[in-house]
């Protein structure tokens, strides 16, 4: 059975449109930021995210080199070979972090970080559906005025149409479209 954090991945990828590798990529890239800022290091850290289990592990990664130059990143072929014998020199070795520990402060960093890739996928997911039908008519619906501009849902998001670029035969007496009518745009 999957987990609840691999259902929820799902979920998400199917309500906004974006693919679960980017809401992914997204939950990993918070993991690390929240234990960069919980552990306090300039240890190069990565994450990898279990589907089955459904955890997050972060993991401090030190290159195996020759001569080592920064002790944070680096080790000798020798002190790698302790913890994995066929170490060579560029290979990389993973020392896993408690993640248990981050705390709340942590989780909200990590909240905000996922809420913000969540939506710049959305952002760019949208634009790149749109971005192709530059100048084709689209339906939309009136949604509200703002000042002389309509505000028209034009399927997963709202666009605004001003004014300018709006037929004038379409308008009630009253002033505006009525909220609800059917209408049609050309993105620009």
């Amino acid at each position: 059975m999957a987990s609840p954090l691999s259902q929820t991945i799902e979920q998400i990828s199917r309500e906004k449109h974006i693919e679960p590798e980017i809401i992914v990529a997204a939950i990993e890239d918070a993991m690390v930021v929240a234990a960069r800022k919980y552990y306090k290091t300039e240890e190069d850290l990565r994450s990898r995210f279990n589907p089955d289990t459904g955890h997050v592990d972060v993991f401090a990664v030190r290159t195996v080199v020759e001569s080592v130059e920064d002790p944070v990143k680096q080790m000798t072929v020798a002190e790698a070979q302790k913890f994995d014998p066929q170490a060579a020199v560029g290979s990389e070795i993973l020392f896993a972090k408690p993640t248990d520990v981050l705390g709340r402060i942590a989780a909200q960093t990590a909240k905000q970080v996922i809420l913000q890739k969540v939506r710049e996928a959305e952002r760019d997911t949208i634009y790149n559906e749109y971005n192709g039908r530059v100048g084709e008519m689209v339906n939309c619906i009136v949604k509200r005025t703002e000042g002389p501009d309509l505000i028209v849902d034009i399927g997963r998001t709202e666009a605004r149409l001003p004014k300018r670029e709006q037929s004038r035969g379409a308008w009630t007496p009253g002033g505006g479209l009525p909220r609800g009518r059917h209408a049609g745009a050309a993105p620009v």
